[in-house]
């Protein structure tokens, strides 16, 4: 009789638990609300001008880079030289932020914008207003960006 009584009692304790809404999530404790079809909406045409910018400043560049070549004496062959290099580490940034935004637009056609890579869970609005392309929500940046032990 006793066993019947706590399971009845540990039952009831279970239905008493507080739940969150449904329109609301927590990320890492702090509730944050889905975005709406609006926002939503809002952000893929910011990501989508971001892209044509994007791509229109690496096609610039390669424009650029066909038309400077030119005769000179050494100083400035090594001049050209490390400028191309710099050119090609700037392009090279440029294509990483233009993958992450056209990877965001494809989350945004998925249904998934807005949720981190890793833990799955709401992206907080001010970092998606700073950076709509993030991948991932503050404490698991943190968590990639942790630097590794020094052997």
């Amino acid at each position: 009789m006793k066993k019947k009584t706590k399971k009845s009692i540990s039952k009831k304790k279970k239905h008493t638990v507080k739940r969150t809404p449904s329109t609301a999530s927590k990320s890492h404790g702090v509730a944050v609300k889905p975005l709406s079809a609006d926002t939503v909406r809002e952000f893929w045409e910011v990501l989508s001008q971001k892209r044509d910018d994007m791509l229109a400043i690496v096609q610039r560049k390669k424009e650029q880079e066909i038309e400077d070549i030119g005769v000179g004496d050494e100083a400035d062959i090594a001049t050209r030289s490390v400028e191309k290099e710099m050119l090609f580490e700037l392009t090279d940034s440029e294509k990483s932020t233009l993958d992450m935004v056209e990877a965001a637009l494809r989350k945004i056609e998925k249904g998934v914008f807005g949720l981190c890579e890793s833990c799955q869970k709401p992206i907080s609005h001010k970092r998606i207003q700073i950076m709509p392309w993030a991948r991932y929500c503050m404490p698991c940046q943190s968590e990639q960006e942790v630097p590794a032990p020094e052997i």
